[in-house]
Formats: structure tokens, sequence, C-alpha cells
């Protein structure tokens, strides 16, 4: 059984090693609970609330490449998932804490370290969680801008398999997290007495990104971790919103990209010595088209 990671550097083994990336798990309760702090904190003077509870929907593109930008390896496909929001009206402000779930097995795309292409499957779970402050511009609370901090980690687990020419391929567990920072702008507009569409333009920034692998006991290496490179990101989204009664049904369909630049190189070591192998995260781009459908109570 081999195995393959397309971030493996060896020392001086000789001969070709394949390794896959997956899944290790990290929670972010910590995330959580100052995100219900800070607006429980406000309760005493807010005028009203909303709670969201529905479905979503995500087409998931992920994509790594090495320092000439040429494709290393990618996974692809639809992501399901759960959407909860609550958000705090106030006279001229609001807040609003969201999370959302997904969880899917997909499609991965890869080389080994020779070249040699492969494909398997890879269950995915994705956890994205912010809180964001925001103003009202408009007696009609139509239009705001906001700030906000989020949470978000992705687990992968990718299954072993084989390369083109029949050799097999083990699993590696892996996984991404980091903080980071948003701020964006959204507005509604009236279509009719009963729905309204809108924008919703974010921009957010990583902090502190890292990634955790895991190697199944392959050569006993211990666990490792890498810094990943702190990048940009964005995401673009047009909620519509329609009222039924004293509730309402809003559609968002949306555009997200992430961006994670290349991350440290780091010594892997073994029973807590070191060894001669180094790995290293290149840059990736995720490309993501979806919608969630949430009630409105």
């Amino acid at each position: 059984m081999s195995f393959y990671w397309k971030t493996l550097i060896l020392g001086n083994y000789q001969g070709e090693i394949n390794l896959y990336m997956g899944l290790r798990k990290k929670y972010f309760i910590n995330s959580a609970v100052l995100c219900f702090g800070v607006m429980l904190s406000h309760v005493s003077i807010a005028e009203s609330a909303e709670y969201h509870f529905g479905t979503g929907l995500l087409k998931f593109d992920y994509a790594e490449y090495n320092d000439s930008n040429v494709f290393l390896d990618g996974e692809t496909g639809f992501i399901p998932g759960i959407v909860l929001k609550r958000k705090q009206h106030y006279q001229r402000s609001y807040t609003e804490l969201v999370g959302q779930f997904h969880a899917n097995t997909i499609q991965y795309n890869g080389q080994t370290q020779g070249g040699t292409p492969l494909q398997t499957e890879s269950d995915a779970i994705i956890i994205d969680t912010f809180f964001r402050f925001g103003l009202y511009f408009d007696a009609a609370r139509n239009h705001s801008p906001y700030v906000g901090l989020g949470y978000r980690y992705w687990l992968r687990n990718i299954h072993p398999g084989y390369d083109i020419n029949g050799n097999p391929v083990a699993g590696l567990l892996e996984q991404y997290y980091w903080n980071y920072l948003l701020a964006g702008y959204e507005g509604y507009f009236s279509i009719s007495d009963n729905v309204e569409m809108g924008f919703d333009i974010r921009s957010t920034f990583m902090l502190n990104g890292k990634m955790d692998v895991n190697f199944l006991g392959y050569n006993n290496y211990d666990d490792t971790q890498v810094n990943l490179g702190n990048e940009f990101g964005a995401r673009f989204a047009i909620p519509i919103k329609i009222k039924i009664r004293k509730h309402s049904l809003i559609v968002v369909p949306y555009y997200e990209i992430i961006d994670i630049g290349k991350s440290n190189t780091v010594r892997v070591t073994s029973g807590g010595a070191a060894t001669t192998t180094f790995i290293y995260e290149p840059r990736s781009e995720t490309r993501n088209i979806g919608i969630n459908i949430t009630w409105v109570w």
C-alpha cells in the first residue's frame, strides 16, 4: 500500500510515496460563545428579533496550485447543508449570529508525485459561523454597512483508492481552520407589496489560518501542523425576501471566493524525534456557488 500527498518533501528517502489529503476534527465552541455573549449583551435595549432556519446547497470547487501555477489537485461536488440565524434589531442598528453546516461525499482529482493521475472520493464537512454588527442608513432599514468576525473549518477525508495504473493509494486525514474578519454592505429594494430583492457584498480576511495533518500511522509520523498563508476573500449574494402573512421566506443565491496562501515548511517528527521529511501546503483557490433558503419568524 502506498500513499499520496502533493506537499510531501522527502529528505534522503528513495522511492515514490503517495499520500491523500483529508480530515481532522476541530470545534468552534469558543467563537460561538463569544458571538452569543456579544449579542445577548444588547437584549435589554433590543426592539425585535428574527429567527431563521433553513437549508442550503453548495457547489464546491477547490483547486491547489504549485509555485508555477500548475494545477496539483482539487475537489468538486454538491454539498447540502443547514442554516441557522438570529438577527436582533435596534433603532438604528442590528446584530446577527449565523451558523452554517455542510457535509457530503465529493469527487477528488489529483496525481501522484510522479505525475500519475488518480481519482477517488472525499468526505467533506464545512462549518462556517460569524457574528456581524450593522448600521441602518434609512428609517426603512433597507440599507446598511456591517462588520464582523467569523470562524471557518473544513474537514477532508479522502478515500483510499487506485491510480490509473492500478497501484493502491491509501488515505490521509487533514483539516483547515481559521478566524476571519468581514466587512460589507447590503441593501433591499421593493419589487411588490410582498416581495423584496437585494444585494449583499462582502470582503473577508483570514486570521491565523492553520492546517492539521494526521498520517494515520504511516512511518509512525506524528500529527503535524502548518501555518496557512492568510488571504482576502469575498462573497456576492442576491437575497430575495417573500412575505407570507407575519413571516417570510428568504432565497439567497451567492458566489463565494476563498483563497489560501502557501504555508510554511515544517519538519515531520516520529515519536517526537525529527525525521528527514518536510511538508508544506501549496496555495489554493476555492470558487463556490450556492443557494440558501430560510424560513423567518
